[in-house]
């Protein structure tokens, strides 16, 4: 048994195939489906149009339009909170009963199916607001029923868990096409120098790379009770600032996805993007940065940047060939910025996210920040970092 091996058999250097043996902080993403009318209809259309025809047709049309009203504001007010202030979700429960597999029952409802999003409340009250609007567009008071219907007040929703904090990107120039036995008399005519970027930690971070699981659920709704919680105990002299929550029931789960084992199993399913910060991203990291040298007519900085590179890792292969570089060599090399060329072509499929299961990737332009401009990687990008702000910069 591995405990009772050699401690020396534990070192580093004897371990090193398997390198992501670092604590984890866990956090977490929401994405509501603004886009599947059949699965999600509070969102995607079919409710507003509900609301649309009762303030066209019926006899108090004005009290209607104000529900229908409501019913944009509410939607607006999500939307912006989701994408632009996502801090306020804080916390999430419920999301662990979704693995607790009863063999012998199949429906995954019930009392018990429903998530509790601890939410921060500011000034504005915008979480005590949220909801305030949706019991308005939704509710008549007067009649005490429904004004939307059950299967129209229907939704989808995605949660993805993954770290919270950036992972470094360990990134490093490697030479490519010098020879181990290249004659120095002839440098540098008879090597075709690449340069590419290697990322030591490409297997865990990034939107391919990331560790995650992420849960789907079905037929959500939102607890017209919830909300309320500042309400509850309110003092006249408050010792603590106020919090709030939502509460969202589901009555079935698809398939949990993951990527999980990083560094330990094969089957990653590269082709499932997951929440990263911008800095993960190898196109991002490196080869936005790149092109912005080259549109912004750059071409000294970035020739004495390949040179440099060249000189580093020339010196590593072999001092002779640097030194040569050095001496006479360098200015010769035909086309030095060409030494980028092959990641240059790389730019545009770097972050290509197209293969997304379902309609996932439709929706996530809809949920995360900074998603105006941005490329569905590029937004997903930010969403961990933006879901506890800066904490552990």
């Amino acid at each position: 048994m591995a405990d009772f091996k050699n401690i020396t058999d534990f070192r580093k250097a004897k371990t090193s195939q398997f390198p992501y043996q670092d604590p984890t902080y866990l956090s977490f993403v929401i994405l509501f489906d603004y886009n599947d009318r059949v699965n999600s209809p509070l969102f995607s259309g079919p409710a507003e149009e509900f609301l649309k025809k009762l303030a066209d047709n019926e006899r108090e049309s004005s009290y209607y339009a104000g529900k229908l009203a409501a019913f944009k504001e509410f939607k607006k007010a999500l939307k912006t909170i989701n994408t632009e202030m996502p801090w306020y979700w804080q916390s999430l429960g419920g999301i662990e009963r979704i693995q607790q597999f009863d063999p012998m029952v199949a429906y995954r409802g019930g009392d018990d199916a429903k998530l509790t999003i601890g939410t921060l409340e500011s000034l504005n009250l915008p979480i005590a607001g949220l909801m305030h609007l949706y019991r308005k567009a939704c509710f008549d008071e007067r009649k005490w029923n429904w004004v939307i219907p059950e299967n129209l007040r229907k939704f989808r929703m995605y949660v993805y868990v993954t770290e919270v904090r950036k992972i470094k990107n360990l990134t490093k120039p490697t030479l490519n096409g010098i020879k181990a036995n290249t004659a120095l008399k002839n440098f540098p005519d008879n090597i075709k120098p690449s340069i590419d970027i290697e990322n030591a930690n490409a297997g865990i971070s990034g939107s391919a790379g990331r560790p995650f699981f992420m849960f789907g659920l079905g037929h959500c709704e939102f607890d017209i009770t919830s909300g309320v919680t500042p309400f509850a105990d309110l003092q006249k002299s408050p010792t603590d600032s106020a919090a709030n929550e939502v509460v969202i029931s589901y009555e079935s789960s698809n398939p949990i996805e993951a990527r999980v084992l990083n560094g330990i199993i094969e089957d990653l399913k590269p082709d499932n993007i997951s929440p990263a910060h911008e800095s993960e991203d190898y196109s991002a990291d490196n080869l936005n940065d790149f092109v912005n040298d080259k549109i912004n007519k750059k071409a000294g900085e970035l020739k004495d940047k390949a040179i440099q590179d060249l000189k580093i890792l020339g010196e590593q292969k072999k001092n002779e060939l640097i030194q040569a570089a050095r001496n006479a060599t360098v200015n010769r090399i035909p086309s030095i910025d060409n030494i980028y060329q092959n990641v240059v072509r790389g730019i545009d499929g770097a972050t290509d996210v197209t293969g997304l299961r379902g309609n996932i990737g439709t929706n996530i332009k809809e949920n995360l920040f900074g998603k105006s401009g941005d490329s569905i990687g590029d937004s997903l990008n930010n969403a961990a970092k933006n879901s506890l702000g800066n904490v552990f910069d």
